[in-house]
């Protein structure tokens, strides 16, 4: 069934209906203060509806963006006991270990200070204690934030294999629209807590007149191609991956 809002409004969300589909990763866009977060926390159920209704039947994981407030104890270990123990869970210790194994962590690392490790390392830890509680759902506050090149791409793998060995629901609040455009199955839209598009990523980043209307940065890969149709007069379409694009380019100069 997915998520359904209907007519939903808080704060600066107004008046909100639309579904998300279930095994997909959707990504919510929109410039600061335009309601991505909001909405993640209303599907979360941790806000009051001022109006409105939303539908879900399934449990939530919430990463929020301070994700790193829910940590305090002396170790990794000592934290995500606490975590699993706090839900209910039997086999502690056999589901961190599955689960670091999941992010691609070594076990080693369940002995040291969450503020020891890296941005990268925290955010996986954080995420191999929802894998653990076995969510369908997955919501993602901006988890690519103040992230390499490198750990933003081993994120991405991760969400990956969540959603096709897995078939977990992913839902990523993020402004960055060249990951969008490489990773979202859909694309919502939010501009002044108003949806501005829910649809197929190439009818929003590829329509230059409603682009522009988002307020959003225009990908570095349909800007590319957009340049080169412009300047060149090659029309080599529209991808969502640079390994694509360089067939492509490859090809028309061969």
């Amino acid at each position: 069934m997915g998520i359904v809002l209907d007519d939903v409004s808080y704060n600066i969300i107004d008046n909100l209906s639309l579904k998300i589909n279930e095994g997909r990763i959707t990504f919510i866009v929109g410039k600061s203060g335009s309601g991505k977060s909001t909405l993640l926390s209303l599907i979360n159920g941790d806000l009051s509806l001022e109006k409105g209704n939303i539908v879900n039947f399934k449990k939530c994981g919430f990463l929020r963006e301070n994700f790193e407030d829910s940590f305090f104890c002396n170790t990794i270990y000592q934290d995500m006991f606490f975590v699993l123990r706090k839900n209910g869970i039997k086999n502690c210790d056999k589901k961190i270990l599955e689960s670091l194994k999941i992010v691609g962590l070594k076990n080693n690392i369940l002995d040291r200070s969450f503020f020891e490790i890296s941005k990268s390392q925290q955010k996986k830890i954080a995420l191999a204690c929802l894998l653990s509680l076995n969510y369908s759902i997955y919501l993602l506050d901006e988890p690519f934030r103040n992230l390499d090149y490198a750990s933003t791409e081993n994120l991405l793998k991760l969400f990956s294999m969540m959603k096709f060995k897995y078939g977990k629901t992913i839902i990523i609040a993020s402004n960055d629209a060249d990951i969008a455009l490489r990773e979202a199955d859909e694309v919502i839209c939010l501009k002044e807590g108003k949806l501005f598009f829910k649809g197929n990523k190439f009818d929003l980043f590829t329509n230059t007149e409603l682009f522009k209307k988002s307020d959003l940065t225009l990908p570095k890969l349909i800007e590319f191609t957009n340049l080169v149709k412009e300047n060149k007069g090659i029309d080599m379409g529209y991808r969502d991956d640079v390994s694509d694009l360089m067939k492509d380019i490859y090809r028309f100069v061969k």
